[in-house]
């Protein structure tokens, strides 16, 4: 199986408006540098991460301390027991 490669490496010898409406090709960059291009390389983009970009004037929350459920569960209980003596004793 032979790969075909439809890219023009040689850079166009001289431009016109009627041959650029009919042609398109992909420049290799090894054409780019005998040129004397410029070539724009990667250097450890590992893209764009949301929770890096903060907006300015606001810093990072202190992390929560954890709920103790042992509180919570004896606050409902409480409240569990207030909502069932107002049912109760609708006058008081």
């Amino acid at each position: 199986m032979t790969a075909v490669s439809n890219r023009n490496s040689d850079p166009p010898d001289s431009p016109s408006a009627e041959s650029s409406l009919y042609e398109l090709s992909l420049e290799d960059t090894l054409a780019q540098k005998m040129r004397g291009v410029p070539v724009k390389t990667r250097v450890n983009s590992s893209g764009y991460n949301p929770y890096d970009a903060m907006a300015p004037g606001k810093s990072r929350e202190a992390p929560r301390k954890p709920t103790d459920l042992r509180k919570l569960s004896e606050w409902i209980r409480m409240q569990r027991q207030v909502a069932d003596l107002k049912k109760r004793d609708p006058e008081e």
